[in-house]
């Protein structure tokens, strides 16, 4: 077993490197950390204004406005990591090459997973605090350590999320057959799971009910099944907007909202974080079992 877990290091630290060299990394890793330091610079401006003009003196008020831009932008990470990582090794003949060293195909997959994953909360790391300094500069408000725990809260959180998007990029990687094929479907499942899954459910259900409450009830329902309603709720208390439709709503407005404790929060939001965790290794695990059954023709 020791020989395997260090067969796995050193195909994990391969991918790693592979991917700190990588042009296409690179490339999406810069924008991503521009981007989100460009909003926090913004809202470190907003909440500048309403510290000084409406006596508001929340640093953490700007965050809960940057959530939502890496919610929506954070998973292509995971998608640039996963989509040809297995595709293009098979095509390339490289993965042929691997299998005929001592290696088990389980120290394949993990490794890839493992470096893919350290390549992923790396970014996640250095680019959320570059612009919570940003921000928390820009609007001159004291820091406490709170405020830096729920920061690095959030970076956990968005980990998980991400690695998801990691895992079933890297299962269409093991099922397509071309890596611009995996990469166009994994692009498709983005957009729909980030951006108009709520929307579909709700617009159909609409028209199939003609009711808006009926509709609203169903969308309620449909949209735990998708990773990026728990990431919203638990970041952003985007849980509680859809209570609100409903007549129930909470009044805890994610990690950032600091007019309730942390253990108000993890009281409030467990669900949607043991539900965001299991979607990760559910996806993680289906990901090894389609590589351990893949047919690889040596």
């Amino acid at each position: 077993m020791a020989i395997n877990i260090h067969n796995t290091m050193v195909i994990a630290k391969k991918e790693f490197i592979d991917h700190l060299k990588s042009p296409i990394f690179l490339s999406f890793a810069i924008t991503f950390t521009l981007v989100i330091l460009a909003w926090s610079y913004v809202k470190g401006m907003e909440v500048e204004y309403t510290s000084t003009v409406l006596g508001m003196p929340d640093v953490m008020r700007g965050f809960q406005g940057v959530t939502s831009v890496v919610g929506k932008f954070a998973p292509i990470i995971g998608i640039v990591l996963g989509f040809d990582a297995i595709v293009k090794e098979i095509k390339s003949n490289s993965m042929n090459v691997l299998l005929t060293h001592p290696l088990f195909r389980d120290n394949i997959i993990l490794g890839k997973i493992l470096g893919s994953a350290t390549c992923i909360l790396l970014i996640l790391f250095i680019s959320i605090n570059i612009a919570a300094g940003a921000m928390l500069i820009v609007s001159g408000l004291p820091v406490t350590m709170q405020h830096l725990i729920r920061i690095e809260f959030f970076v956990a959180i968005t980990f998980f999320y991400v690695l998801f998007f990691l895992a079933l990029s890297m299962m269409i990687s093991i099922i397509a057959r071309k890596a611009n094929i995996s990469l166009l479907f994994n692009i498709a499942i983005w957009l729909v799971i980030t951006v108009l899954f709520a929307d579909l459910i709700f617009k159909s259900s609409y028209i199939l009910t003609d009711s808006v409450e009926i509709a609203t009830k169903q969308t309620l329902n449909y949209i735990n099944f998708v990773p990026e309603h728990h990431y919203a709720a638990l970041t952003g208390g985007m849980q509680d907007v859809a209570k609100e439709s409903l007549g129930s709503s909470s009044a805890i407005g994610g990690i950032f909202d600091t007019s309730y404790s942390l253990s108000d929060w993890a009281a409030e939001f467990w669900p949607n974080l043991i539900i965001l965790v299991s979607f990760s290794i559910v996806s993680l695990i289906a990901s090894v079992i389609a590589f351990l059954k893949k047919d690889i023709t040596l």
